[in-house]
């Protein structure tokens, strides 16, 4: 019983739990989950995000889900609308450059997802073949 929810407590959900957020994009269900990831490690995210990723991360609570709870909700809607204000701010000229590094980061996090299945399906081969 102890072991049980000792696995809960240290299990962490993976890119494809996430992949019904992205509407199937791993790239950006991979994004999501670091980013989910950085906020639970985040003071500055605050205690209410910081709950919340800790909450989705662990598979106890999903992001659908988490989205419903009032001080979740409150605490995201408050981060989204500074986020906002503060990208509304940026000049037209820089906004276009932090598009293109998201371009370039998620075109990343695609080539690392490849990559990682060249590397299961070469370790998959190699143990068929002993």
């Amino acid at each position: 019983m102890a072991e049980d929810r000792q696995d809960r407590q240290d299990r962490q959900i993976g890119d494809a739990d996430l992949t019904s957020m992205t509407g199937g994009d791993e790239a950006r269900a991979r994004a999501l989950r670091k980013t989910l990831q950085r906020l639970a490690d985040s003071d500055k995210a605050g205690p209410a995000l910081q709950e919340m990723a800790r909450e989705v991360l662990s598979g106890r609570v999903g992001l659908r889900e988490a989205m419903r709870v009032g001080a979740y909700a409150d605490a995201l809607g408050e981060k989204l609308a500074e986020g906002r204000r503060a990208y509304e701010a940026i000049p037209r000229e820089e906004r276009e450059r932090q598009m293109e590094a998201a371009r370039d980061y998620l075109a990343k996090q695609r080539a690392e997802i490849d990559r990682e299945r060249s590397e299961a399906a070469l370790r998959r081969g190699q143990k068929h073949n002993r």
